[in-house]
């Protein structure tokens, strides 16, 4: 299930800092734990297991989709020029669960508050997002950033670039992680069969579309550094990739788990999720700074 909700600003003006994904994933919790704590508290503190190290919460969500937004580098944050901004989320859940969720949202105050900020919204609307897998190849646009590392001689984290010729596989051996986190009769820590071996998903990366070559540059993939958890013992700077398309050819399973569940890592955190490309874009998004 993947909808999307409409949010008005509570104050004229607001200003929406930079680090607001971690706010937003404990909003989404809150809001699961009013309704079903049980439910919640499985997502939060375990997850879908696939080996003792590995675990999926199975849910993703996009980049606060703001038109005509201001960047107040000064101020760490982005103020809100328009009346309503959208959002959108996915769960990877079965059908009997979407009505549920979707009303779980509907008139929610939105909370993003740090040290230095509070932005409060009220979800105005919930509107169900069509999706419709009905071949074997999806060609997919971001909605957050997409986070794929391989670890280092050190065992520290590199940050890969779409166009890395790693970024294809450990992105491919994530989704195929995930797939078997929800399946029983899979193994803890076994990826699927040969039926959904590695080699029957692929990633390509799309070249973006432009008139000239100014436009294709300035349509290359962009990359954010941000911090999760900011303010804890566990704030972590992570780097991931927008602004991008890239297609994917597999199993209707596996692409529809793609686009509910989200692609690399750190989706419950607001990264990797991703939407089937349409012909009409709902907002434009506002450019962050990029990291180098």
């Amino acid at each position: 299930m993947q909808f999307r909700l409409t949010l008005r600003p509570v104050n004229r003006q607001t200003l929406v800092p930079f680090n607001y994904a971690y706010r937003l994933s404990g909003f989404i919790y809150s809001v699961l734990a009013d309704a079903d704590k049980q439910y919640a508290d499985f997502l939060h503190e375990q997850g879908y297991e696939y080996s003792s190290t590995r675990r999926f919460k199975l849910f993703t969500f996009s980049d606060l989709i703001m038109p005509n937004v201001r960047v107040d580098v000064r101020a760490g944050g982005m103020w809100v020029n328009s009346p309503y901004i959208e959002w959108v989320v996915s769960f990877y859940v079965d059908q009997a669960a979407q009505r549920f969720i979707m009303g779980l949202f509907q008139n929610q105050r939105c909370v993003i508050a740090s040290p230095r900020h509070r932005a409060e919204f009220i979800v105005e609307r919930v509107e169900s997002v069509p999706m419709e897998i009905r071949s074997q190849t999806v060609q997919l646009k971001t909605l957050s950033p997409v986070v794929i590392a391989e670890k280092d001689k050190r065992g520290m984290d590199q940050y890969l670039h779409p166009a890395d010729e790693q970024f294809g596989p450990l992105l491919v051996s994530n989704l195929l992680a995930k797939y078997a986190s929800v399946q029983p009769v899979i193994p803890v820590g076994v990826l699927p069969d040969d039926g959904l071996a590695t080699t029957s998903l692929t990633y390509q990366l799309l070249p973006n579309p432009g008139r000239n070559a100014a436009q294709r540059d300035a349509a290359q993939p962009k990359s954010r550094l941000l911090t999760i958890k900011e303010g804890s013992r566990e704030e972590t700077r992570i780097k991931g990739y927008y602004g991008f398309n890239f297609e994917l050819s597999g199993t209707t399973e596996l692409l529809e788990l793609a686009v509910l569940a989200g692609v690399g890592r750190y989706n419950a955190e607001g990264f990797g999720a991703v939407g089937i490309v349409e012909a009409k874009p709902i907002f434009g998004k506002p450019d962050f700074p990029s990291s180098p």
